[in-house]
């Protein structure tokens, strides 16, 4: 392993099993966010927390596996931080779920490293059902409670919520994986976040 890497991944010293496991998340974290997943050695990563490929995989079935570990806590992060946006913008229902969305592309959009772990590498590591069904699995249930929500305070026709939920995430997905692969991020947020609304006010009464 190269000094400039082992300096990239920034050792951290840590005791006991579970120190460790997380030693190695967060050095694949920012190994993974930089250089990207294939360009990402274990060799450099077990060297960079002084840990052995034993300890790797004893915590990790392969690198494919460490990865997911990674994607999952991005995207965690990222829903998690929308929804606090959410939840502490004044205002309507309608409001804070324009809010959430415009946050969550924002946040997209001034990540590097989400954007090339979970938008960019994510797809094709993973492979497009197990992105997918990532992104549903944390995202999805706040749509469709946020969807409901709007229906209930007569913002919304009354309509069967999943079908809506599915393509509403759909949409922010695709918006997402767009701003990632851009070359001027910032200009095809704008761009996606105004399209996004559009498509959401075709959602209201």
């Amino acid at each position: 392993m190269s000094i400039d890497l082992a300096k990239r991944l920034m050792p951290v010293p840590s005791r006991g099993s579970s120190n460790k496991r997380e030693a190695l998340i967060q050095a694949a974290r920012r190994s993974f966010g930089r250089i990207g997943y294939h360009a990402t050695a274990t060799n450099d990563l077990v060297a960079a927390v002084s840990a052995t490929r034993g300890m790797l995989y004893h915590h990790f079935a392969d690198k494919q596996a460490l990865f997911e570990v990674v994607a999952r806590e991005i995207a965690e992060e990222l829903s998690r931080d929308a929804s606090n946006k959410v939840l502490a913008a004044p205002g309507s229902t309608w409001h804070r779920l324009t809010t959430g969305f415009r946050t969550y592309l924002g946040m997209v959009a001034s990540s590097v490293e989400a954007q090339r772990i979970l938008l960019i590498d994510g797809p094709s590591v993973m492979g497009w059902t197990e992105w997918r069904a990532l992104q549903s699995e944390i995202v999805f249930p706040g749509i469709v409670y946020t969807l409901n929500l709007l229906m209930d305070e007569g913002d919304m026709p009354r309509r069967i919520p999943e079908p809506l939920a599915h393509l509403t995430l759909a949409a922010l997905n695709d918006a997402a994986l767009a701003i990632a692969h851009a070359k001027d991020s910032a200009r095809v947020h704008e761009e996606m976040c105004d399209a996004l609304m559009v498509l959401l006010e075709g959602l209201s009464r």
